[in-house]
């Protein structure tokens, strides 16, 4: 059952953790600040809870994850702090992001560095898989203001980062003018350099 886990997770982070499942003691109900005037209860799930639910529902809370990653592009900046499980984190993921960050000396700058780097790899994931346009416009933009804090942290390089950027700006834009300008833009952001000449 850990390997349908293992494999979701993997898919959205792979190349970026490894990981060890570290079990939590007991089962609790965190709170997760949405908002100033509301707080959503997100249940949380032993390994064991986990381990014994069938591969769909494990498949049905990753697609849920995924829908409320896509949903959380209107608001592009970083998460500065967590109040327990983001909606856009699966409880499985949640297990072992928890699990991965205890290994660090700091562990709750560690947590929130994975769940932000874990939100974008999925947005980047909805993009591949949307066919609304405006929804895509939105993902694109998310992406793109997420860019220069992978780079900070070191979780991607500049030159992945600058492919990353041209791809979704010329889909974005149909004048090769527009597309220069947002990528000299958007080029600057992450300390590289964007030069085409004009045919």
């Amino acid at each position: 059952m850990w390997k349908v886990i293992l494999a979701s997770v993997s898919a959205v982070v792979a190349g970026v953790l490894l990981f060890k499942v570290v079990s939590p003691t007991g089962s609790e109900v965190v709170s997760l600040t949405t908002d100033t005037s509301e707080k959503v209860q997100l249940p949380e799930y032993t390994p064991e809870e986990l381990a014994g639910m069938t591969p769909e529902a494990l498949m049905d809370m990753q697609r849920k994850a995924l829908d409320a990653a896509a949903e959380s592009a209107q608001d592009t900046s970083e998460l500065e702090t967590l109040d327990g499980r983001p909606d856009f984190v699966s409880p499985a993921e949640w297990v072992m992001l928890k699990a991965v960050a205890s290994q660090k000396p700091s562990p709750d700058e560690e947590l929130l560095r994975l769940v932000n780097l874990l939100r974008f790899n999925k947005q980047l994931e909805a993009l591949k898989k949307t066919l609304d346009d405006e929804e895509r416009r939105v993902l694109s933009e998310a992406v793109l203001a997420q860019l220069p804090r992978r780079i900070e942290n070191q979780e991607m390089s500049v030159e992945k980062a600058q492919s990353i950027q041209l791809k979704l700006i010329s889909a974005m834009y149909n004048d090769d003018e527009d597309i220069r300008e947002r990528a000299a833009e958007e080029a600057r952001r992450i300390g590289a350099e964007f030069s085409i000449k004009a045919s």
